[in-house]
């Protein structure tokens, strides 16, 4: 009996390598002795060095600090940097920080994180911190988490002598917020790719900003990496889900509706518009 193909199983037909996509869809890996796996893979690379420079995220001299998280979108984020490292014009320096809570359960695999880090040979910074806010008792446990990790992140940065902290958010994430912060604040407005902080000592950077979900995945699937992050037992279910749903059910509409919406930021006619009442 045949052993199941799963998507991430090569196997071989006529002569070529294939594997399923993380959409479930056939692609070929190598055929007549074409690397197919480097140029799928090299789409997302090309939209990442496309953001860099559209965006104007780096340059020479910059040192960068990553948030890594341990989910799939910052594991293919660190590594596509490390490999841009090699084809820019300009050199720049790279290390990342995973931050662990020391009062939750253990939700990620370290372990894997320090391999990674390794075989890309960059600094990874593991910081112990905890969800506890003094004063702060009438936040969430999820805000005083993801809180604290990001005050982890910019002390060591700052540290570090870092000027660039890059997080992994992707167009699906950029969507996401803009559709929430028109629907719950009647504002247009998201993450943006670049943006200055604490009066310039800092540029938080979104190279994947350009990217989709289903772009990562892909890339994920084919370089054989796998999210190191766990599922969090006191993760709450919030407006973000659903609309993150939205997201996809927008994109099955048309081919470029993705595309469309995040240009549309770009592209307001306020004489089409209503104006403010009096």
């Amino acid at each position: 009996m045949a052993p199941a193909i799963t998507r991430h199983t090569p196997f071989t037909l006529h002569r070529s390598t294939w594997c399923l996509s993380p959409q479930g869809k056939v692609i070929t890996l190598h055929a007549m002795g074409k690397p197919q796996e480097k140029i799928e893979t090299d789409k997302l690379r090309k939209k990442v060095g496309r953001a860099i420079e559209a965006y104007q995220l780096f340059g020479q001299g910059d040192r960068l600090m990553v948030g890594l998280s341990g989910g799939i979108d910052s594991l293919v984020m660190l590594e596509i940097l490390s490999d841009r490292g090699k084809h820019l014009p300009f050199s720049f320096h790279l290390e990342a920080i995973h931050v662990y809570m020391e009062d939750m359960p253990d939700l990620s695999d370290r372990g894997y994180l320090k391999e990674l880090g390794e075989k890309l040979d960059i600094t990874l910074h593991l910081e112990r911190r905890s969800t506890h806010r003094p004063g702060r008792t009438h936040k969430s446990r999820c805000f005083s988490c993801s809180w604290n990790r990001r005050k982890a992140i910019f002390q060591k940065a700052a540290d570090r002598g870092c000027n660039k902290v890059v997080f992994a958010h992707h167009m699906d994430d950029a969507l996401t917020t803009l559709l929430m912060n028109m629907t719950f604040h009647g504002e247009m407005s998201s993450i943006p790719p670049k943006l200055s902080m604490f009066n310039g000592r800092f540029d938080l950077i979104r190279p994947m900003i350009l990217a989709s979900s289903e772009d990562i995945n892909h890339y994920a699937a084919l370089s054989n990496l796998h999210s190191a992050e766990r599922q969090c037992p006191w993760e709450e279910k919030n407006h973000r889900d659903t609309f993150q749903n939205l997201v996809q059910q927008i994109s099955q509409l048309h081919p470029q509706a993705r595309i469309n919406l995040f240009n549309s930021m770009d592209r307001i006619f306020s004489e089409y518009l209503p104006e403010k009442p009096v």
